[in-house]
């Protein structure tokens, strides 16, 4: 009678030498594991926000995009960062809500945990900043804080052409549209826009206001409600967020504060 072939995983019978190797290979790998990722767990880990600016055509870029392109960042710098466990680990990296794409930001805030404390990390990112993509500060946070829950709001201005937008047309009452996962929202402009304002340049108006986080819209609803015509048109719109806001205080400054003068690096 020949040999009958077996299952490539069952070349062994279960009492042979080479399964039992086999399973005790695989046991003291395990168990390899398991100590390195005490031994990570027994350093004392730190915690940092960091702020980014992000503007040219990289403001085109999506939340996903963005992040991706901070963390190769990250990676290129060298930056100690910390992983999740399981057999997916990734990065401690928890980011501020995203302002829509399309909008150029320097409140791109994100917090990050180290394997150990590094106080050159805003040096090292500095020079692997790019001009549209740049590390503008970085805070030691010595305390549990949620900082996403401190950024409420945001502040944008907004450059529009003279000939193509008047934001005289403005309306407290007028109705801005938010599409939600489940069913269609619908808010007063004065909702969406917080202290609606607006200054004169030679060529621009320079619209300024801000926007509560549970209420972030597009900037294209507001052109159309200052477009001169039917016809929204883009040509010239400059948009851009300064900071993000929490009771009437810029984050940058709450930060300052929580984070002590001498963790700051900027």
């Amino acid at each position: 009678m020949g040999i009958r072939n077996h299952h490539p995983h069952m070349l062994y019978p279960p009492n042979s030498c080479n399964f039992r190797c086999f399973h005790i290979q695989l046991y003291c790998r395990l168990e390899h594991i398991h100590r390195n990722r005490n031994t990570l767990e027994l350093k004392k880990l730190a915690e940092y926000i960091l702020r980014f600016n992000r503007g040219g055509l990289l403001r085109f870029l999506s939340q996903q995009e963005t992040s991706t392109a901070i963390e190769r960042m990250l990676r290129r710098a060298k930056i100690p960062v910390a992983y999740s466990q399981g057999f997916h680990p990734h990065p401690k990296i928890s980011y501020a809500p995203a302002v829509p794409t399309g909008v150029a930001s320097s409140a791109l805030y994100l917090k990050l945990t180290t394997t150990e404390e590094d106080d050159g990390i805003f040096e090292k990112l500095n020079m692997y900043s790019i001009f549209t993509l740049r590390i503008l500060d970085v805070w030691k946070i010595t305390e549990d804080i949620n900082f996403q829950e401190l950024v409420e709001k945001y502040y944008y201005t907004l450059y529009l052409p003279k000939k193509a937008f008047n934001p005289k047309k403005f309306s407290p009452d007028a109705l801005v549209e938010k599409q939600g996962k489940k069913k269609l929202k619908i808010f007063k402009a004065a909702e969406v826009y917080e202290n609606f304002g607006f200054s004169e340049l030679s060529d621009y108006f320079m619209v300024k206001y801000f926007q509560p986080v549970s209420k972030l819209v597009s900037y294209q609803k507001l052109l159309k409600i200052l477009s001169n015509t039917d016809e929204v048109s883009e040509k010239c719109v400059y948009v851009y967020v300064k900071d993000a806001v929490f009771q009437g205080k810029y984050l940058k400054e709450i930060l300052n504060n929580i984070g002590g003068k001498e963790n700051v690096r900027s």
